[in-house]
């Protein structure tokens, strides 16, 4: 059976794998159609468990695909579900707007195809330890952060996604694996990310106030 883009028997043999790099080097498999929309997205390889569903969230924006707004539509939907994640929802809710935005197949299936291999090198250092940051009431506490970086995601920073996502992502491969090492890396990327974005929007400003400092001279002058 195929539902807006996803074959559901072969999400579910992955989505029970629990292979992150797995899912990701067979998504041909698993997408079919032309387009598939965020919604079945997250109804398939969300039975897998948070952590791939914050992963495939996360993925977009760090390699995004041109002429969409994936920082926008993906950082929305990865601060909606954070905030249901810290008031303890059981499942993510999204709004339909989101839930039909759709991705071509194309460009999902070959990024899928390249990075799987570096998750998969990623997945070999990764085991179980340090259980009390990847655990029930670590995903609580993660979502905080998770929710600020989904601001930064969908805020037009430039060059401001990538950072961000790829703590989410070392977040999410921490959750997926139950390491609790990853999740350190995540809070490193993530002090690292908001000191680069806060860099960014502060040069930034004073870039833009001295433009208009020099426009107003040169307006003064005529």
């Amino acid at each position: 059976m195929t539902i807006d883009g996803i074959s559901e028997a072969a999400a579910d043999k992955f989505s029970r794998e629990g292979s992150a790099s797995t899912l990701l080097a067979n998504l041909g498999q698993v997408l079919d159609g032309d387009r598939v929309s965020i919604g079945a997205m997250i109804d398939a390889f969300g039975k897998a468990g948070l952590g791939l569903t914050i992963l495939m969230l996360a993925l977009p924006s760090f390699i995004p695909i041109p002429g969409l707004p994936t920082g926008v539509v993906f950082g929305t939907a990865l601060a909606i579900l954070s905030l249901q994640v810290m008031i303890g929802a059981d499942k993510l809710l999204l709004p339909g707007w989101i839930r039909r935005f759709s991705l071509p197949r194309e460009p999902v299936v070959k990024g899928g195809a390249w990075i799987a291999p570096w998750f998969l090198k990623v997945e070999w250092i990764l085991r179980p330890r340090l259980s009390i940051l990847s655990g029930r009431t670590a995903q609580l506490v993660l979502a905080l952060p998770i929710f600020i970086h989904a601001v930064m995601i969908l805020l037009p920073i430039p060059l401001g996604n990538q950072l961000p996502a790829l703590a989410v992502i070392a977040f999410a491969f921490g959750l997926i694996e139950r390491d609790g090492f990853a999740i350190l890396a995540g809070a490193v990327l993530s002090v690292i990310a908001l000191a680069w974005n806060g860099a960014i929007i502060f040069f930034g400003a004073e870039l833009s106030l001295h433009i208009w400092r020099w426009a107003t001279k040169m307006i003064g002058l005529f």
